[in-house]
């Protein structure tokens, strides 16, 4: 019976050696990927032993050698997962695994030696030295390889433009968000050589990849000298891959019942209603989070860096007075999100959130890490106390809430990382308590370029109700009244229900869906404008209705969002003005949009305050600004507009025209 070296050679031979010596003409690194399902299948069929039995993997190096391949690296892809990355220790030394993992950090693209090129000055013998390891130095051959000279390793030359070089990077990888067990996780030092640390091979910190590779123990080096030992994988291949869009635990079985869930004429309501199940009421609030989780349409060819790609996350923010179940729908949203991260606003800085440019103590070099909203790529990211965040980290968020991307330039270091990240933010007024006679703008500690950004904002406020508070008062005290497990979708079928729509749905809106929603926006922008105090909706606010629309057809796997939908995502989006004490006319305002009135308002302070300067010059006096500033307060009090901001608008206007 043929040897496991002897049947992968015959199997490269027949399927790869062509492709191998085309890619070898070009003089390029680049890979040939030889697919274990495929090889496996050969092996058993013509040995009756799988992949796993002949330990194919130790001989791929040697078919490097045979088959001669220069700069094309022979690796074997769709390796099935076998490893959890934090199972991994010390008996796994020199172990063959293959896991999934997170990047948390990775080097910029280094060189190292892979064949040393020696030159005996005694005979002028050329004398090669294979570097199988980057961290091992540089072996100085004791002897001449000729015979016939007496050269020893005082006589050996370094030619370094004969040498070999290759390139060399180094990874920490972690467990991805979904395989966390109660939220820990381990770091592990990763390295990649030759065509997967090249240029040509795209990784980027936060991408979820399949590595297979082995796992060492070898000796820790800091500043030079020797500290102990560490473990580090030693990779063959790493594939990036999308958690949301292959997800392993999906089996056939959970199709079969999430397909024959997507038919049930209340699956809608059955999925609003197992989300906080113990927080009695907001059903607008429920009903807008599982359209968070669906989102809208993310395009097949996805790719961040897209000049046509368009959001299709949908952000959401709570703002509630305290104690009334706001986070509670967060922490909801945490359990059934199948990837998420939840942190706090309390304890957040700007680059916890976006992204961190620290000193590696590995390799001494500046190096960025990943922030929450890079982390929790194609996830949710759940902030509590939103608005305890300073306002740069809020302002911070403005990127990635619109782009879906995080760019930076630190240390030297300019980096753009895919963040795909939908925002659930809790966030409490800035008096404790929501007071709906006054202005939101008010009581919110958030700048407003940051508030327009958000598709949904939901107010949760404490009204007293008997009955409601009855209700309760019930659910809390006796959960079995509203726990009831017929009512309720079990949280592991909830992810994956999410999971395999958001991978397999892809609905298109239909021709009344487009014209309800054109005729909408067209209706609500004109009914704005006919009224001096109208602030009208903008393009941003349309896209947010597109998103919710398409995301209420996948809830229930249909091809195509019917005008049903569209009826049912305005009536959210209007429940989440009238929580603001907005209405459509005045919508506008949450995008800094000023009505007539603020702008005829503006118009005449500019003119009082370009005839005070033609008087007095510049600066004026404080004197002057605080009669100027009580002048604009009296014309907002006589059209019955909000004053806050109307001066401060006007003067920088006037400042920069002059």
């Amino acid at each position: 019976m043929a040897s496991g070296k002897a049947l992968l050679k015959k199997y490269i031979k027949d399927n790869h050696s062509k492709e191998i010596e085309k890619l070898k003409s070009q003089n390029k690194q680049c890979k040939v990927s030889i697919d274990y399902e495929s090889l496996n299948q050969f092996l058993i069929e013509q040995s009756g032993k799988d992949f796993w039995k002949h330990q194919i993997y130790e001989f791929i190096d040697q078919m490097e050698e045979i088959f001669n391949t220069g700069n094309v690296a022979l690796k074997f892809m769709n390796v099935p997962e076998r490893d959890n990355l934090h199972d991994l220790d010390a008996t796994s030394n020199n172990k063959w695994i293959s896991t999934r993992a997170m990047i948390k950090n990775i080097t910029d693209v280094r060189v190292d030696l892979k064949q040393a090129c020696y030159i005996c000055r005694e005979c002028g013998t050329i004398n090669l030295v294979n570097i199988n390891d980057p961290n091992q130095a540089e072996v100085i051959p004791k002897f001449c390889k000729n015979n016939q000279c007496a050269g020893t390793s005082k006589s050996m030359f370094f030619d370094k433009d004969s040498s070999i070089y290759r390139n060399d990077r180094l990874l920490k990888l972690e467990e991805p968000l979904e395989l966390r067990g109660g939220g820990s996780t381990r770091e592990f030092k990763a390295i990649v050589l030759d065509y997967l640390a090249s240029p040509f091979h795209n990784l980027k910190v936060g991408d979820v990849v399949n590595v297979t590779g082995i796992f060492k123990i070898e000796p820790r080096k800091v500043k030079g000298r020797s500290d102990g030992h560490e473990f580090i994988i030693h990779i063959h291949n790493i594939t990036p891959v999308d958690d949301v869009f292959e997800d392993s635990r999906i089996s056939e079985e959970d199709v079969k019942e999430i397909i024959n869930l997507s038919k049930q004429d209340d699956i809608f309501e059955l999925l609003w209603h197992s989300l906080a199940p113990e927080v009695y009421g907001y059903d607008m609030i429920k009903k807008g989070l599982i359209l968070q989780l669906f989102e809208g349409n993310r395009p097949l060819n996805d790719s961040f860096k897209s000049s046509m790609m368009d959001r299709w996350t949908i952000h959401v923010l709570l703002i509630g007075d305290p104690g009334i179940g706001k986070s509670q729908l967060i922490q909801s949203m945490k359990q059934r999100a199948p990837k998420n991260i939840t942190i706090s606003g309390t304890n957040t800085s700007q680059a916890g959130l976006t992204v961190s440019t620290v000193k590696d103590e590995l390799t001494g070099t500046w190096t960025m890490e990943a922030g929450a909203t890079v982390l929790a790529d194609t996830g949710v990211l759940c902030i509590d106390e939103y608005d305890k965040l300073s306002p740069s980290a809020q302002k911070s968020l403005n990127e990635p809430m619109e782009q879906s991307s995080v760019s930076s330039a630190k240390a030297g270091l300019v980096q753009v990382m895919s963040a795909r990240t939908s925002i659930l933010a809790g966030a409490n007024p800035k008096y404790s308590k929501f007071d709906p006679y006054k202005l939101y703008r008010d009581q919110l500690d958030i700048p407003e370029s940051n508030l327009s950004r958000f598709d949904l904002i939901f107010v949760l406020t404490d009204e007293v109700d008997k009955e409601k508070d009855s209700k309760l008062a019930d659910a809390l005290l006796n959960k079995d009244f509203i726990l009831d497990e017929s009512e309720i979708l079990d949280t592991d079928l909830f992810k994956k229900y999410i999971t395999w729509m958001k991978a397999n749905c892809f609905p298109v809106l239909s021709k009344d869906a487009k014209i309800l929603l054109r005729e909408f926006y067209v209706n609500t922008r004109k009914t704005a404008l006919e009224t001096s105090d109208g602030k009208p909706i903008t393009p941003r606010d349309l896209k947010a209705l597109e998103r919710l629309t398409i995301a209420r057809a996948k809830c229930e796997y249909r091809q195509e969002a019917t005008i049903t939908d569209a009826i049912e995502a305005i009536d959210i989006y209007k429940e989440a003005l009238s929580g603001l004490g907005l209405t459509l006319a005045t919508a506008g305002a949450l995008h800094g949009i000023h009505s007539q009135d603020e702008l005829n308002v503006i118009s005449d302070m500019e003119n009082m305050i370009k005839s005070n300067i033609a008087i007095e010059g510049t600066p004026l006096s404080a004197e002057s600004l605080r009669h100027l500033e009580m002048e604009c307060g009296m014309l907002c009090h006589e059209k019955g507009i909000n004053r806050e901001g109307i001066f401060d608008i006007a003067y920088s206007n006037v400042k920069k025209s002059l």
